[in-house]
């Protein structure tokens, strides 16, 4: 029998059918080794100790995020193998989802694109990245632009929150720390 571990309970976890066993385990760390985690209302803060859990643990299971349609666009953008549950929508989305399994989406990023990403988390504005990269301002902009179509985010606070979640901040070049000194 395949088992669900939800943090909490949601009336969305009654549509799992009777192949799963549904337990409620609050707290914090995967106990035995479920095929699906359930998360209401996730912070991303609780996506990311699920998954340091997971990989603690050696386990990989599906994790299900119930979300407000205002945050279902950042966690898909910071976490695209995570499957986000409208929490406004037909319970039984979640069946769908539950049974779909997971899906992968990755997002190729050209190097122009990830280097500037990799200036986002440290709130620049696009005039100090512009001159950081020795490109235009209107470059800069643009490159923003299409970072939000291929990520499917609306904001540039969504932005920088999925490059502050995605980037590998330690490549990024020490001059901004050495202009401070």
């Amino acid at each position: 029998m395949k088992e669900i571990l939800s943090r909490s309970y949601h009336p969305y976890l009654s549509e799992a059918g009777k192949e799963y066993r549904v337990r409620i385990l609050p707290g914090e760390g995967i106990i035995g080794s479920p095929s699906v985690i359930v998360l209401p209302y996730p912070t991303l803060g609780d996506i990311i100790i699920e998954k340091l859990a997971e990989r603690e643990k050696g386990v990989d299971p599906m994790i299900v995020a119930i979300a407000e349609p205002f945050r279902r666009l950042l966690i898909e953008a910071a976490f695209p193998d995570v499957i986000v549950i409208d929490s406004t929508g037909d319970a039984s989305a979640f069946r769908s989802a539950v049974e779909a399994g997971p899906r992968k989406r990755k997002i190729r990023f050209t190097e122009m694109e990830k280097r500037i990403l990799r200036e986002l988390p440290f709130g620049l504005c696009g005039k100090e990245i512009a001159q950081r990269l020795g490109v235009s301002e209107r470059s800069v902009r643009r490159m923003k632009e299409r970072l939000m179509q291929k990520t499917g985010l609306v904001s540039s606070g969504q932005l920088m929150i999925y490059a502050l979640l995605s980037a590998d901040i330690s490549t990024r070049s020490s001059s901004r720390i050495s202009d401070t000194e």
